[in-house]
């Protein structure tokens, strides 16, 4: 939850206006995420999930109330019309249309422009409900969005941190002295532990830096390091120093990464960067992953060009909406109570199941679904700078990194020059590949000249600070 003192996002207060104007995304909320008791909820970078949860059952309980009048008006104007009232059967529809209208207008500038205006918003000022499993599961929610642990569901570990956009990797040589030096040996932690020094201070904008362990929900069952029980939610936090022993010796389904989350537009625009280091008898990986959270889509940011009291105008554009609206909701109101009515019921089943599956030993998947900030996210960007900025961030920290390993290469004696040319060909020629896929720069060449020549005897000192430093905390 966001700490006492600090300003939520903007992201999280547009997400909590979301779940207000769409009833829809509202039960994808509690059904995905609250109401479920034995799955990990996603992470969600620069966005408080707990407030969302609660706006979103506030809004449920506002939309079942229109939906129970909306049924009713349904049922008295069949009534008419199998009784031949056509001008009941009228009255009724533009009755339903004032109910839309009505509920559309408390929701927009009842909530959503009364609450949720920027220097009003308060993430805490929504009531938690009393009920014991609700608590629990808000607790569960808050701690993971401060979790080491990502119990991911589908095919990309990095659920919450939106689409992967570059990822690329190098495998270097790590035994080829450098001109007079002995190439000393290293382990992933002491790279590990230098890096992060490297990279801890000086970035341009927020950012979040931590080590986490991404496992798949498949494959957790009896693993007590991230699974309490068998009918349990696995673990938000797990001890560190299972945290750098995974980074020390990664096994096949349960990875650690150096996890960079830079945060600008104030949450609008998150990219994640997931650095990982992988040492073999002869070479040094490394794996660089950048996924973007892009900007709320511009229909949820409603909130900010809302007067406190509606106009004219807007007050007519809103029943123009419900107009258009109209039959959908007609359409779903039934069924929406039906659930209701029915919830503890089909609740009570899917709870079943679950547990039936979990204690058969079938395969279950423990593993958080796709966030509401990832549903929400606009899939281009709104303003040419937040592309620029997504540049800066992603080019700045790649930057830092490649002369960090430069610097690491220095002080162990290991020659340099593969690892500048590649990093030439990484900075310079824009290697890149989209969509999630991978480069390995070593099947790429530099050209001629790429060679270059090592740092000062001043960036060399600083190396060597950052070197002991390290070193001495792991001892």
């Amino acid at each position: 939850m966001v700490k006492p003192g600090t300003q939520a996002s903007d992201a999280t207060r547009y997400l909590c206006a979301a779940v207000h104007l769409d009833s829809r995304l509202a039960e994808e909320v509690i059904s995905e995420i609250l109401e479920q008791e034995y799955k990990a909820p996603p992470s969600s970078p620069d966005v408080d999930l707990v407030p969302v949860v609660l706006h979103a059952l506030a809004a449920r309980a506002r939309h079942l109330v229109r939906d129970v009048i909306l049924t009713l008006l349904i049922l008295f104007a069949l009534y008419c019309f199998l009784t031949a009232r056509p001008l009941g059967l009228w009255v009724t529809l533009a009755l339903t249309w004032v109910v839309v209208v009505g509920e559309t207008l408390v929701a927009t500038y009842g909530v959503v422009a009364h609450d949720l205006r920027a220097g009003v918003f308060r993430p805490d000022a929504v009531s938690v409900p009393n009920r014991a499993k609700v608590r629990q599961r808000l607790e569960q929610i808050a701690a993971f969005g401060r979790a080491n642990v990502t119990v991911y569901s589908s095919y990309s570990p990095f659920v919450g941190s939106g689409l992967p956009i570059q990822a690329w990797s190098i495998a270097l040589d790590i035994h080829r002295p450098s001109e007079g030096r002995v190439a000393e040996p290293f382990t992933a932690l002491d790279i590990h532990d230098f890096v992060l020094a490297a990279l801890r201070d000086g970035h341009p904008t927020k950012v979040e830096i931590t080590d986490r362990i991404f496992v798949d929900g498949r494959d957790i069952r009896g693993d007590r390091r991230f699974l309490p029980t068998q009918l349990s939610a696995p673990r938000a936090q797990v001890d560190p120093g299972l945290v750098r022993s995974l980074t020390l010796v990664p096994e096949d389904r349960a990875r650690t990464y150096l996890t960079f989350e830079v945060s600008g537009w104030r949450g609008q625009l998150v990219l994640s960067t997931f650095l990982r280091f992988v040492v073999t008898p002869l070479e040094l990986f490394v794996e660089v992953s950048h996924s973007l959270l892009t900007p709320v889509r511009d229909e949820f940011q409603e909130v900010d060009r809302l007067l406190p009291q509606p106009t004219a105008r807007q007050a007519a554009r809103i029943a123009w909406r419900s107009l258009m609206r109209l039959p959908r909701s007609l359409f779903r109101a039934p069924g929406a109570v039906v659930r209701f009515l029915f919830g503890p019921v089909f609740g009570g089943r899917r709870m079943a199941r679950q547990r039936r599956e979990i204690l058969s030993g079938l395969r279950f998947n423990y593993g958080a679904p796709i966030s509401p900030r990832e549903t929400v996210s606009d899939p281009q960007y709104q303003r040419y700078f937040q592309k620029l900025d997504k540049d800066l961030y992603a080019k700045v920290l790649e930057k830092r990194l490649l002369k960090a390993l430069v610097e690491f290469f220095e002080l162990k004696g290991i020659d340099t020059a593969e690892l500048v040319e590649r990093q030439s060909t990484i900075q310079n020629h824009g290697v890149y590949i989209a969509g999630g896929g991978s480069l390995i720069a070593g099947s790429v060449a530099a050209g001629a000249g790429a060679r270059a020549t090592s740092g000062s005897a001043k960036e060399a000192g600083t190396a060597r600070q950052r070197l002991t430093s390290a070193t001495a905390k792991r001892g």
